[in-house]
């Protein structure tokens, strides 16, 4: 589905507005920028239709309870208060005026739209794409968005329901539905844009950069690895914050906790850990309504099965329990898990974090620690040495609260330039 000033078009018609995109940003960007005001006002009442869109997410293969939760926490982004905040937790600080200490000439440092930002975005998460698109509308830029192939239209329908709310900004969303594989309607949109935001891992990226001149920005969000760090003694009550993080998210995000590293170099007690870390599990997923279906639960079999037949001969144990598995083998990679519901546990003693972790710096994202109270900071200062982002208690792994960096930095100051200029 595409969406070109404020309206749905078909392929034939959007191939029609491709061909004139450099024209319709040309003129977009002759306008005034809408203020934040305008786009905060225009977000609260798109969150307050929220509603709507539910029946679009269970259509999409999400439970209804899960896509009234997905819609709730959107409502919860798109508040006046929240926008309102990370506009001045993020950019505030960029702004000012002053007079150097080497120069008798004060400036004002004061903060510019990139110009035109191409959002080619990831399925992950339901309504990332257009959320992406918020925050570049927030910050001033026309914006050109390339929804994941399995959205299912809703990214248009989202931002063409902004538009109807806001129509001053119909001249800066522009929703092209590209395959990815089609690099010469691709480096079209790559051509108009200052910068390209990608969200994905290294094929998407390394697939920006093939589009875009070397005078294109790239921006680069995810994908990235969170997992939890255990040692000593770890009690049930922290294990179960572990599993729920895995059962509410189902692994999928960035956030998500993919496994467990275990202070150790004993096999037996890694072993031994991931049948007591299953056992939690399974009661954590008796517990969570599955947000997706039984087709997604067969090719998870079909995976497992696949990796129980390869790993009998690597000293890999699966451990299966109702709704989920434990996967324990004696490796120290940092990897994606199987997902929904399947995490590994690892040996990594603490000895050998630095070592391990470092070559995988530019994946790493939140890790929760699990260890005694005397270990906490020393623990703490490994990982982060590592590259790890974010350390937080494990039920929190996923939950954002407004303001949070993302990747290690502020996004929406990614987005902006800050102009100097002398005042008189």
């Amino acid at each position: 589905m595409n969406l070109v000033n404020g309206k749905i078009l078909n392929d034939n018609e959007a191939h029609d507005a491709l061909e004139r995109l450099g024209e319709l940003v040309l003129e977009a960007r002759f306008s005034a920028p809408p203020s934040a005001e305008t786009v905060i006002a225009a977000c609260e009442k798109l969150g307050a239709m929220g509603a709507e869109f539910i029946p679009l997410l269970v259509k999409g293969g999400l439970s209804r309870e899960r896509a009234e939760a997905e819609i709730e926490l959107a409502r919860s982004m798109l508040s006046r208060e929240k926008l309102e905040a990370r506009l001045k937790l993020e950019l505030g600080a960029l702004e000012a005026e002053f007079t150097p200490i080497d120069s008798p000439v004060p400036v004002r440092h004061s903060l510019a739209p990139l110009g035109t930002l191409l959002h080619i975005a990831a399925g992950n998460a339901e309504g990332l794409p257009a959320f992406s698109v918020i925050e570049g509308l927030l910050t001033g830029n026309v914006n050109i968005l390339k929804p994941p192939s399995n959205d299912g239209g809703l990214s248009a329908i989202l931002l063409s329901r902004l538009v109807s709310v806001e129509p001053s900004l119909k001249n800066r969303i522009f929703v092209f539905d590209i395959p990815s594989s089609d690099t010469a309607k691709m480096r079209k949109l790559a051509a108009v844009s200052d910068a390209v935001v990608v969200w994905g891992g290294d094929e998407a990226v390394r697939g920006a950069r093939l589009l875009a001149s070397p005078d294109t920005a790239i921006i680069e969000w995810g994908h990235k690895l969170s997992f939890c760090y255990a040692s000593g003694e770890v009690s049930e009550a922290e294990l179960l914050g572990v599993c729920r993080n895995i059962c509410e998210t189902e692994q999928l995000y960035c956030s998500s906790c993919q496994g467990i590293f275990l202070d150790t170099e004993d096999e037996a007690e890694l072993f031994a850990f991931a049948e007591r870390f299953a056992d939690i599990l399974e009661r954590a997923a008796a517990d969570a309504t599955s947000a997706y279906g039984k087709r997604v639960r067969a090719q998870k079999t079909l995976e497992m099965r696949t990796l129980e037949l390869e790993g009998s001969e690597k000293g890999m144990r699966i451990i299966k329990r109702k709704g989920c598995a434990v996967i324990a083998e004696n490796k120290t990679a940092l990897e994606p898990s199987l997902m929904f519901r399947t995490p590994w546990v690892r040996p990594l003693p603490r000895n050998r974090i630095l070592k391990t972790l470092i070559p995988y710096k530019s994946r790493l994202q939140t890790a929760s620690l699990i260890c005694p109270q005397r270990d906490s900071e020393a623990l703490s200062e490994l990982l982060i040495r590592s590259g790890v982002v974010r350390l937080c208690a494990a039920e929190r792994m996923s939950e954002a609260y407004c303001g949070v960096p993302h990747d290690g930095c502020m996004p929406l100051s990614r987005y902006v330039r800050i102009v100097s200029g002398e005042l008189s």
